[in-house]
C-alpha cells in the first residue's frame, strides 16, 4: 500500500512540474511580447526610426530662410565657412554638408558656407613709373581700369603719372573694392631706352630669368610650344623683344619654351652653383 502511495505522489509531482514549466515558458513569451510592444514605441520615437528624410537643397537661401524652416522640421545648422563668390546673392549659402538629397533624422546638424556679406578688398599695387603694359597686368586683376593717356604720350617712353577714383587721387598701398573702376593715366617719365635686351635663345627658361634680373628686366609671358614636363629646363626657342632691341629698367621679355628630351636630365641653377 504505501509502495502505491509513492508512485502515485511521485507521478502527481511530475505531473505538477510539468504544469509548472509549462506556465513558466508561457509567462515568458507574454512577458517578451509585452515588452516588446510596450519599449518598441519609445525606441522608435528616441531613434526617430522610420522618420528619415531627404535633405533638400539649401542653396543660395539666406540664413533667415533656412532657420525658420529648421525650426519647422527639426534640425540644427553651423555656419562653417564664409567665402567671396558671385554665383550666390550676398549673405545666402554657397555650399552644404551633407550633401542634397542625404537621408537625415531630426537633430541633424547641418553644416553651411555661406558667401560674404561685405565686399572683398584688394591692395593697390605700386605701378607708379611702371610701363603701360605692366601696370595693366598688375591692375586689371583685381580692378576695372580706364586709360588715360596724355598728349606727350609714347608707348616706349610713358609711365603711370596718376591713379583716380571718380574724382580721387588713390595711391599704392591703399585697399579698394574689388570691380573698383580705377583711371589709369599715362605720361612722360622714362628717360631713353638704354638696356640691350640679351640672348635668351638656348638657354633654360631658369637661366633667361637669372639673365634678365642681372640685367634689370623681367621675364613676362612664358609661351610653351608642345607639352611642358620641366618649366625650369624647358628651353627658350624664340623671345620678344629680339636680343640687340633697347628697353627700360624694370621692362619685361617674352619667351617661347620648348621641352627638348636632353632638357630633362639638365641639373638646376642650384646644383650648379653648388658644384
Amino acid at each position: 500500500m504505501s509502495k502505491n502511495n509513492h508512485r502515485l505522489n511521485k507521478n502527481k509531482f511530475l505531473l505538477k512540474n510539468k504544469y509548472f514549466y509549462f506556465h513558466l515558458i508561457f509567462a515568458s513569451i507574454v512577458t517578451f511580447f509585452f515588452f516588446w510592444l510596450t519599449i518598441q514605441p519609445i525606441l522608435n520615437w528616441y531613434t526617430s526610426n522610420g522618420q528619415e528624410f531627404k535633405l533638400k537643397d539649401y542653396h543660395a537661401l539666406t540664413i533667415d530662410e533656412v532657420s525658420n524652416e529648421f525650426k519647422k522640421i527639426g534640425l540644427k545648422y553651423e555656419i562653417l565657412d564664409s567665402v567671396f563668390t558671385d554665383s550666390v546673392p550676398k549673405g545666402s549659402i554657397f555650399t552644404q554638408n551633407p550633401i542634397p538629397g542625404t537621408l537625415i533624422k531630426k537633430g541633424r546638424l547641418i553644416y553651411f558656407t555661406v558667401n560674404r556679406t561685405t565686399f572683398q578688398k584688394f591692395i593697390i599695387p605700386d605701378v607708379y613709373n611702371k610701363s603701360e603694359r605692366e601696370a595693366i597686368n598688375q591692375l586689371s586683376a583685381h580692378f576695372e581700369l580706364k586709360i588715360k593717356k596724355g598728349s606727350n604720350y609714347n608707348s616706349d617712353v610713358s609711365v603711370v603719372t596718376m591713379l583716380k577714383v571718380e574724382n580721387h587721387e588713390v595711391f599704392p598701398g591703399q585697399e579698394l573694392i574689388e570691380g573698383t573702376e580705377i583711371t589709369v593715366y599715362f605720361g612722360s617719365g622714362r628717360g631713353t631706352s638704354n638696356i640691350i635686351v640679351p640672348l635668351l635663345i638656348g638657354s633654360s627658361t631658369e637661366v633667361s630669368k637669372m639673365i634678365l634680373k642681372q640685367n634689370n628686366l623681367k621675364l613676362g609671358l612664358i609661351i610653351t610650344d608642345g607639352k611642358i614636363l620641366d618649366t625650369l629646363n624647358a628651353i627658350v626657342v624664340n623671345q620678344r623683344p629680339l636680343s640687340e632691341s633697347k628697353l627700360q629698367a624694370g621692362d619685361m621679355v617674352d619667351i617661347v619654351i620648348k621641352q627638348l628630351v636632353d632638357t630633362l636630365s639638365l641639373p638646376s641653377i642650384d646644383s650648379i652653383i653648388l658644384e
